[in-house]
């Protein structure tokens, strides 16, 4: 799950993890004739929207949330640092930028360069390229690094903590934690899962609380507590549609879970949960989209969950271990690839998955 680097002298870099794990039934299906169903209308509300992920994951989501930042309300950023901070230093590379100084910079001063990137974000929302900063105003913000992470280090996330302050995010809006003993993981209170201050496949780890509760909590305050049961089943949906590039590295199949109370256009909330490196369903099932604690308490709460999916690819796009772009791989032949804007292709394909679920249900 932790974040390419070989690509930079065609060698893993140290830390870099590599798992090998099983395919889900449906993603082997999909191989052969089995092409899932489309993705539902739901009739949800566009404008309570939100997102978050964990590391590759986690920058991806504060793409999502500055690219559409009107119809959202907030994000949760786990071991993430800010946006475009593969941009931070013009002597560098994206992806060396992307594998140093946004994961685990020698000092802090090869960390994010974040007056760089104010700049550039809101020369984007002057150009149109990005929504409107003033929808920040109002939002809430999750953010979280564990102290025995050394893949994205707690430097490179305070830093996207100042990132959101400075563009207009109020700091009483802001939730971060850095007191737990954790490793690079999304965190759950289920024993099974790797103890808490490891770093290890699948990243998600025993830390005697539920992350996805707190974030949701976050972003939606005073939810009630997580369901023992779930009213519906998660939906598998044919992602390929949603796709305009043939390098996205997106997966056929996203899921979804939808409560029963949402299948009839009562305006739910639409929150969508980016997995990190080595995380997606082809490599660890259903571990993340159904067993993080997400839909559980989407089903108390009325609360649509987006799970899109991205692969590990070969080549064009080089994506070997399966992680959401931050530095550009979804526009190999482009000297200036754009990842970070409602054009890209990764973004402009999961928000079209978003307004899937919030049309109107058809009778």
């Amino acid at each position: 799950m932790t974040l390419i680097s070989g690509l930079i002298r065609s060698r893993i870099v140290p830390g870099l993890l590599v798992a090998l794990c099983s395919f889900t039934t449906a993603e082997a299906t999909a191989a052969g004739s089995y092409k899932p169903d489309s993705l539902p209308s739901s009739g949800a509300d566009i404008h309570k929207t939100s997102v978050s992920g964990l590391s590759s994951g986690a920058f991806m989501s504060s793409q999502l949330y500055i690219a559409y930042s009107d119809i959202m309300v907030g994000a949760g950023i786990v071991a993430g640092g800010p946006y475009l901070c593969a941009k931070s230093w013009s002597f560098s590379t994206l992806l060396q930028n992307a594998t140093s100084t946004c994961m685990s910079p020698l000092t802090v001063d090869m960390g994010p360069n974040t007056p760089r990137l104010v700049a550039l974000t809101h020369s984007l929302a002057e150009s149109g390229d990005i929504d409107s900063l003033d929808n920040l105003k109002n939002d809430r913000i999750y953010l979280f690094s564990g102290q025995r992470d050394k893949t994205v280090i707690t430097a490179v996330v305070d830093q996207t903590k100042a990132f959101f302050e400075e563009i207009g995010v109020p700091a009483d809006a802001i939730k971060y934690n850095t007191r737990v003993d954790a490793g690079h993981a999304l965190i759950t209170d289920k024993d099974t899962d790797t103890s808490c201050s490891l770093t290890q496949s699948p990243y998600i780890n025993d830390c005697d609380f539920q992350q996805s509760e707190r974030i949701l909590n976050q972003l939606y305050p005073d939810l009630k507590p997580s369901a023992q049961t779930l009213s519906s089943a998660i939906i598998e949906f044919d992602q390929s549609e949603f796709l305009d590039s043939e390098t996205t590295s997106m997966s056929d199949t996203g899921y979804a879970y939808i409560p029963a109370a949402c299948e009839t256009g009562s305006s739910c909330p639409v929150h969508v949960v980016f997995h990190g490196c080595k995380q997606g369903a082809k490599l660890i099932g259903d571990k993340y989209y159904a067993q993080t604690g997400y839909n559980q308490i989407a089903e108390s709460n009325n609360l649509i969950m987006l799970y899109p999916q991205v692969q590990p690819s070969g080549r064009n796009p080089f994506n070997p271990q399966g992680c959401w772009d931050f530095w550009g791989y979804s526009s190999p032949n482009d000297s200036d690839p754009d990842y970070f804007t409602r054009n890209a292709p990764q973004l402009s394909a999961v928000y079209k998955m978003i307004v899937r679920l919030t049309q109107p249900i058809i009778q």
